[in-house]
């Protein structure tokens, strides 16, 4: 008898939402990738999701909202309630890059956001097509300065156009640029020759150099780039050049800190497994393990640094 009526008078506290709710995840997560499927940021989204998935034993949902270089996708996360089952695949424009490109994007990167961790980072790649006849960016640049090029790159005010617009600064060139929505719109003008040069993101464009259809002329990281050390750095030939591309997971003002943490050690436990350093590697991405303190601390510099840059060709969305 006494047995149940303590039990009894144990079942109100038990029944109490707050002690009966399972631990963060106990249903699907859904990550909102603000780019079509196929790209770096989608690539890079379902890499993310399979590692929460195994990590954390739940199924993990990638949904494509494209649109407003990600702002699309962000201002989505950011009405979605804040309890950790909608997260952002933050990029450079929706990190650092469209508070300054558009008058209203909807959300401040640095206040709205949380960050969960980072977990690429990926340079651009300038590449030319080979009749233009140069291999190397000192060649470029000489050749350039003898007649006007032209070139392409894959969003405006995105991390392509920005690398572009800065070797052009700092190469002290002009050249006529040709704006496209994507990898796939200008590679049909590369391939053939119909521009002489492009800048895109190392995974979607170092396949087309490999197999000769391309000439790499130079990585936008500050090195040169591991899985393509053939390829010189642009910094080489003009010291303190620097644009690369990051990536990692967000989370909505307001997501519990424990859930911050439990998603920040699932990533980081799956981003250093040989298999998925890998597969990143195999894309011609580096992955980029961390806190979440470290991660906004890159958002925080960037922001500065690439709003600057921003200011400083004129460049605007709207």
């Amino acid at each position: 008898m006494k047995t149940t009526r303590r039990a009894l008078l144990a079942a109100p506290l038990l029944a109490t939402p707050a002690l009966a709710q399972s631990p963060w995840p106990n249903r699907p997560i859904r990550i909102l990738v603000g780019f079509p499927a196929g790209g770096t940021t989608d690539l890079l989204g379902r890499l993310a999701g399979q590692i929460l998935t195994e990590e954390l034993g739940q199924p993990v949902v990638i949904e494509n909202r494209p649109g407003a270089g990600s702002n699309i996708a962000a201002q989505a996360v950011l009405r979605s309630p804040a309890d950790g089952y909608t997260l952002l695949l933050g990029s450079p424009g929706t990190n650092a890059i469209n508070a300054h490109l558009y008058s209203n994007a909807g959300y401040d990167p640095l206040t709205d956001f949380l960050p969960i961790s980072q977990i690429a980072e990926v340079p651009n790649l300038l590449a030319a097509h080979p009749s233009l006849g140069v291999r190397d960016v000192p060649g470029l640049i000489a050749l350039a300065k003898q007649r006007r090029l032209s070139y392409g790159e894959t969003s405006i005010g995105g991390s392509t156009h920005l690398s572009a617009e800065m070797f052009r600064l700092m190469a002290g060139i002009e050249a006529t640029h040709v704006p496209y929505r994507g990898s796939a719109p200008m590679m049909v003008d590369l391939l053939p020759g119909r521009i002489d040069y492009g800048v895109d993101n190392m995974p979607t464009i170092i396949n087309h150099v490999r197999s000769g259809a391309l000439v790499g002329i130079g990585v936008t990281s500050a090195r040169r780039w591991p899985t393509s050390p053939d390829i010189q750095a642009i910094a080489e030939t003009l010291p303190g050049y620097e644009v690369t591309a990051w990536f990692g997971l967000v989370a909505p003002r307001g997501t519990p800190p424990e859930v911050i943490v439990r998603a920040n050690a699932a990533l980081r436990a799956g981003l250093v497994k040989p298999e998925t350093v890998a597969r990143l590697s195999e894309l011609g991405a580096a992955a980029l393990p961390g806190t979440p303190e470290e991660y906004q601390a890159r958002n925080v510099a960037q922001h500065a640094r690439l709003g600057e840059l921003i200011r400083r060709i004129g460049v605007k969305a709207d």
